[in-house]
């Protein structure tokens, strides 16, 4: 994957972080994010024809987010951003010898009780 980009195209935050259970006052059981570490990130743009051939699968409003490499990402599991939660449905490592190198990954909205 020979990519070039800028600096500044990485001009947004992003958290990564699991998911962790954890027993209330009230002796419920609830799950929320805990984040581990945040990275910039540019958003990948899709084509029409990429948009298109998402249409009805489970990726069809899934988002692709691109990252400098770090070793660490493929053991997260959600990431947030601005305050949403995300599943995050694949990691695609950049695993080249290039000096920089940038891990794509994939991010399906958490929906609650689903």
């Amino acid at each position: 994957m020979v990519s070039s980009f800028k600096p500044s195209d990485f001009s947004r935050a992003i958290e990564l972080g699991s998911p962790k259970s954890h027993t209330t006052g009230a002796g419920l059981n609830i799950t929320s994010f805990v984040p581990a570490y945040s990275l910039h990130f540019k958003q990948q743009k899709r084509t029409l024809t990429q948009q298109y051939t998402l249409v009805g699968t489970r990726l069809d409003n899934s988002i692709t987010i691109i990252v400098r490499h770090d070793a660490r990402n493929i053991e997260q599991k959600q990431a947030r951003l601005d305050g949403i939660i995300y599943d995050i449905s694949d990691i695609s490592p950049d695993d080249s010898n290039n000096a920089i190198r940038y891990d794509y990954l994939t991010l399906i909205k958490v929906t609650k009780g689903a």
